[in-house]
This record gives C-alpha cells, sequence and structure tokens, in this order.
C-alpha cells in the first residue's frame, strides 16, 4: 500500500487553481446577490475540495483558514446566519489570504502571513451567529465550558448541562410518552443525553457512528434524538446533540462508554422523572448508579432484558449472582430445584455464546448483502472528494485525508470485480485499521446498512458467489433470517495474498 505521492504536486497545482478561480466568481456572484445560496454552495464545495488537497500535502495554514471558512458557508447555506455585507467582506478577505497561501505552496515561498487576525473575525462572525436564532442548536459553541450556569435565561438553557433541559422540547407524541411510561413499568429507565463534541472537530460523521453503535452496545432504544439521527449522521448539526433513551444500563456505564471516544468534549446524562411533562430533575440519576454495587435484591432491569436474544447474553451474565431471589427470572434459571449449581452451569454456557459473537458492518452491493467485521471499522464517512494518485492500482480510487492522515481509498466494487456503479451522494467509505501493519484503508461501498451481531458457528467456510468473486478476498459465510451474509477478507482485499499463504 505504499503510494507514490511524488507526482501529487501537479495536481495539487491544477486543483488548487481552479477551485480559487471557483470561489472568485462565486464570491462576486454573491456580492452581486446575497439571497444567491446556490453561489454560496460552490464556494463551500471548492473550499472544502482544497481543505482536504492542502491537509494532503501537509500545507496545514491553507487546511485550517478553509476549515474556518467552511464552518460560516456552512452556516450561510443552512440560514443560520444572513449573508451580510460584513459576512461577504469578511469572506472576500478570507480568500485573499489563501490566494496567497497557495501562491506560496506553489511556489515554495513563505509570505509570513499571521492568520490571527482573520481567524479572530471568522471566529466572531462563528460565535455571533447563534444569538439570531433563538437557541438552536448552532449556540452550541458559547455554554461548552459552563454547564452550571443554568440562571442565564433563554439562550443557553438547551446547552446547558442536560438537568436543564425541558423534555417538552422533545415534542414528544402521546406514542411517544406511553412508551416510556411502559419501558420505565418495565424496570428500564429513561434518560436525556446531551453529547458536545470538541468545537474544531473535522470529521463529525464518525464521531456520530461511534456514539450510536457505543448506544446499541449499551442496548439503548433511541426514543427520539434532536437533531434527528439521519441528519447526525449527515453533519448537519453544530457541535452538540440530544437524545432521549430508553435503557436498563446506567448513567455511569454510558456516559464512561460515550467519552472514550476521541473528539468528545462533554457527556451529561439525567434520568427523567415519571412525571414527563417538565423538565428534568437532577435528584434521581444517582439511583441506578447505586443499585449495582450494593446488589440489593430488586435489580429489576436485568431480567426485563432477557427475552431480546443474543443483546440480552451481557446483561443477562452480569446479574448471576442476584438471579436466585427475582421470580422474573425463569428464562435464564428454568430448573427451580438448583438454584446454585445449574445456574452456575447456565451462565458458562450464555459467557460462551457471548465470546462466539461476532458483530459485522453490513452493506450491499450487486444484490448481495457483504459484511467486514467492525473491530478493525476506526470510522464509517459519507463520500468526500478522493484525490486521484498517478500510478495507483486500478482498484485503487485514489486518497482522502483523515485528520492529516493520508488514507488510500479502494473501490470495493472494481476489487471484487462486480459490476460498476456510478458513484453517487449515497456512497459511503468505511475505514479500517490494520494494527500490525500500521495501515488504514478505506473501503468504499454502494451504502452501510446496519451492524449485527451473528454467533461465530453461523458462519460457514466461504463458496463462490459469482464467477467474478476471487474466494481469496471472502472469509466466510452466513445467514441472518432468510438473508445470506457474505463475510469478506478485508487483509486480503487490501493486501493481497501473503508468501506465508
Amino acid at each position: 500500500m505504499n503510494l507514490d505521492l511524488s507526482e501529487y504536486m501537479g495536481a495539487y497545482i491544477d486543483g488548487s487553481r481552479e477551485n480559487l478561480d471557483t470561489m472568485d466568481k462565486m464570491l462576486l456572484n454573491l456580492e452581486q446577490n446575497p439571497s444567491n445560496l446556490d453561489a454560496v454552495e460552490e464556494i463551500f464545495r471548492a473550499a472544502h475540495t482544497l481543505k482536504g488537497m492542502s491537509a494532503t500535502m501537509g500545507f496545514e495554514k491553507i487546511a485550517h483558514l478553509t476549515h474556518e471558512m467552511e464552518n460560516i458557508l456552512d452556516k450561510l447555506r443552512n440560514k443560520e446566519i444572513p449573508v451580510t455585507t460584513e459576512v461577504i467582506d469578511v469572506i472576500f478577505e478570507t480568500f485573499d489570504v489563501l490566494r496567497t497561501l497557495v501562491a506560496d505552496s506553489i511556489e515554495s515561498t513563505d509570505s509570513n502571513i499571521d492568520l490571527t487576525e482573520i481567524s479572530g473575525k471568522l471566529t466572531a462572525i462563528a460565535s455571533g451567529a447563534p444569538a439570531a436564532p433563538a437557541a438552536q442548536a448552532p449556540a452550541a459553541a458559547e455554554p461548552q465550558g459552563g454547564t452550571e450556569a443554568s440562571a442565564p435565561a433563554p439562550a443557553p438553557a438547551q446547552n446547558g448541562g442536560a438537568g436543564n433541559i425541558d423534555i417538552s422540547e422533545f415534542e414528544l407524541s402521546d406514542f411517544e410518552i406511553s412508551g416510556l411510561e411502559s419501558a420505565e413499568d418495565e424496570g428500564r429507565q429513561a434518560l436525556l443525553l446531551k453529547v458536545a463534541l470538541v468545537s474544531d472537530c473535522l470529521l463529525k460523521g464518525p464521531r456520530i457512528f461511534m456514539v450510536l453503535r457505543t448506544l446499541d452496545d449499551f442496548h439503548c432504544d433511541i426514543v427520539k434524538s434532536i437533531p434527528e439521527v439521519k441528519d447526525l449522521e449527515n453533519e448537519k448539526f453544530d457541535t452538540s446533540f440530544k437524545m432521549v433513551l430508553v435503557t436498563d444500563k446506567s448513567i455511569d456505564q454510558i456516559r464512561e462508554g460515550i467519552e472514550s471516544i476521541s473528539e468528545i468534549e462533554t457527556v451529561e446524562m439525567v434520568e427523567i422523572s415519571g412525571s414527563l411533562g417538565g423538565a428534568a430533575p437532577s435528584a434521581p440519576p444517582p439511583a441506578p448508579v447505586e443499585a449495582q454495587p450494593a446488589a440489593e435484591e430488586p435489580v429489576a432491569p436485568t431480567p426485563v432484558h432477557v427475552p431480546s436474544a443474543p443483546p440480552a447474553a451481557q446483561p443477562v451474565a452480569a446479574a448471576a449472582p442476584a438471579v436466585a431471589p427475582p421470580p422474573p427470572a425463569p428464562p435464564q434459571d428454568s430448573g427451580q430445584g438448583a438454584p446454585g449449581e445449574e445456574g452456575g452451569e447456565e451462565e458458562d454456557d450464555e459467557a460462551k455464546e457471548i465470546i462466539e459473537m461476532v458483530q459485522l458492518v453490513t452493506f450491499g452491493m450487486a444484490g448481495e448483502t457483504y459484511a467486514l467485521e467492525i473491530h478493525q471499522v476506526e470510522a464509517i464517512i459519507n463520500l468526500v472528494p478522493i484525490t486521484r494518485v498517478p500510478k495507483a492500482p486500478s482498484h485503487i480510487d485514489g486518497v482522502i485525508n483523515l485528520r492529516g492522515e493520508i488514507v488510500p481509498v479502494i473501490n470495493t466494487r472494481r476489487r471484487l470485480r462486480l459490476p460498476p456503479l456510478e458513484t453517487s451522494e449515497n456512497n459511503q467509505i468505511i475505514i479500517l485499521s490494520f494494527e500490525e501493519e500500521k495501515v488504514k484503508a478505506g473501503f468504499m461501498v454502494d451504502s452501510v446498512a446496519e451492524v449485527i451481531r451473528l454467533p461465530e458457528t453461523s458462519i460457514e467456510p466461504p463458496t463462490r458467489v459469482s464467477e467474478s468473486v476471487d474466494i481469496d478476498y471472502l472469509k466466510g459465510v452466513g445467514k441472518v433470517d432468510n438473508t445470506i451474509i457474505i463475510l469478506l477478507n478485508a487483509h486480503r482485499i487490501v493486501f493481497g495474498k501473503t508468501a506465508e499463504e
């Protein structure tokens, strides 16, 4: 996977000049017609492409400035801030600085430009924007460090601690409220969650995927999200989001799981009281936290999770010491005459089942369902500009910049010799990490479907799925309901066959 980037400078020069020309034309258009959001969109795309190219080449000043410019353009196109003369002037000034920096990068000169002043102007516009729309998500940037200040009226209310969020702002339907009440009756708890990313997070999509994956691992049901989950996955939010969850896990467990994800700045959670009409109180949260270490007999949430098959295995095993007293435990303790030894044997059986479960990320291609093992997946991102690399293998579409790292992108269809499909905005890139080789690679797929769990015992040796697909690129075949899951051998797809094989 060693890619020769020595000839990339020529592509960078052509691309950067083309994008600067686009920005120049569209800025003039925008100045003449401030309501032209199509021009804003064109400038945003050009800035985004220039950012990726310059970061790949190591031109950090250009990458930093285009990122800040992108933030403003994103707010403009989403109508979070108005297109005013002042804003256009600052964008023009930013563009002039960018043009000088690009010229320096091409001519190997240094104009010694200090970005402090222009960055300050861009930051001022960005931080001042949320004040206009009443307490929408973009206001997250201001109160990230001061969650305790719940007094300062309307604007910070949405971005204060989770305990300051009024459940009514989620506008839950009668059906959703009924579901929350039923969950509480069953021993599960309803929680409010607020997560804030660091202000300079460049790849919000992967962080959202990892948060959602963590919630799934803890068997959390998302009742409602602000913004909606689909918008979160498409990075259509500022730096924070809120959710109503139902779970039988403790607040501390979920919080620690999310806090372990990089680029997460704050995680705030609070339990919703039995009355779902008012603001969530701060008193209840300690209860579930104390319930676990105390091992009190009325630990009801654990048996409730039993009916949900594989996902329930983990909590059932954790609750085994307290399985004898509660009546709801029959599903795991069918032999009533031997609560001691038989319970231990069944616990061992379930522990084995947990070990044998494999988590897979699935995606469809050419009418089949393929999968990759999730333990190698570092991120899933939406399609971003891919830079072609001279002399790269035919199955490599090019490279992307992933937070300063150059990551090759494999066209998975082409590698497997499947029928080609025109690239669309629905395509996604699965970033895999190969720790032993210290290499990362992106697999471009049609669209990620879901994360599933599959017992290892249900995965059979690979068989030929079509005349074109090389069986060496397959690791196994499993089945979920009536769907065949084709597990790919990611290592061979990236590195080919090794000498030992």
